[in-house]
């Protein structure tokens, strides 16, 4: 899930636990502003159910709103990659080559920069009333750099070659089952957020003999 949807979602359950306990809240204000005294402990029953279903509500909703930000905040320190795949539809066992380039836009310490070819199976089925979706990411190669100290404005370029396994499953998108491929770039920093993005690939099935 993109970095703005995990705003929304978070906003709207930040919004649901404030109105929660606003709306009670709202009703002893007058009494308040009256002078007629602190409510009597019955009359605060009612306020404290609503607190109680109020706060997780506000503190999932602030959880997933920072979930969200971390990736724009990761943007404010490195520039968007420029990459290039020589092929984004590879068959099985065929070796792609893959050039990323990134510009710091601030001086930082990358402790690792890493570059993933990963094969992705989902599977979604019912549970109750629920739909639940499972997702199980197999890791096929590997590349990682050494930490390393980019100055402000400073770039970096690395260039590696993929290969998708010969006996490997193609890409496959079903309504309940999907195997996905992507190359995942990740720049870990230290003090700020990873830097994480992923370009798919699609594997086409192979020839009939």
């Amino acid at each position: 899930i993109g970095g703005g949807c995990l705003i929304g979602f978070g906003a709207i359950f930040a919004l649901v636990g404030c109105g929660s306990a606003i709306v009670p809240l709202a009703g002893f204000i007058p009494i308040l502003l009256s002078g007629g005294g602190l409510p009597s402990p019955s009359a605060l029953i009612p306020l404290g159910a609503s607190l109680l279903f109020s706060v997780p509500f506000l503190l999932v909703g602030l959880f997933i709103m920072v979930l969200g930000v971390r990736p724009f905040i990761a943007r404010a320190k490195v520039s968007a990659p420029e990459v290039a795949i020589s092929n984004t539809s590879p068959a099985v066992g065929e070796v792609i080559t893959f050039t990323y380039r990134q510009s710091f836009k601030g001086a930082a310490d990358a402790k690792r920069i890493q570059f993933h070819l990963i094969m992705r199976e989902s599977a979604t089925y019912r549970r109750g009333t629920d739909t639940v979706t499972v997702r199980h990411e197999h890791l096929i190669q590997e590349y990682e750099l050494p930490p390393r100290h980019f100055q402000a404005g400073e770039a970096f370029q690395d260039q590696r070659q993929f290969q998708v396994p010969a006996q490997a499953m193609h890409t496959f998108n079903a309504s309940r089952n999907k195997i996905d491929w992507y190359i995942q770039a990740r720049v870990e920093m230290s003090g700020w957020p990873d830097f994480v993005e992923e370009y798919p690939l699609t594997v086409p099935p192979r020839a009939a003999q």
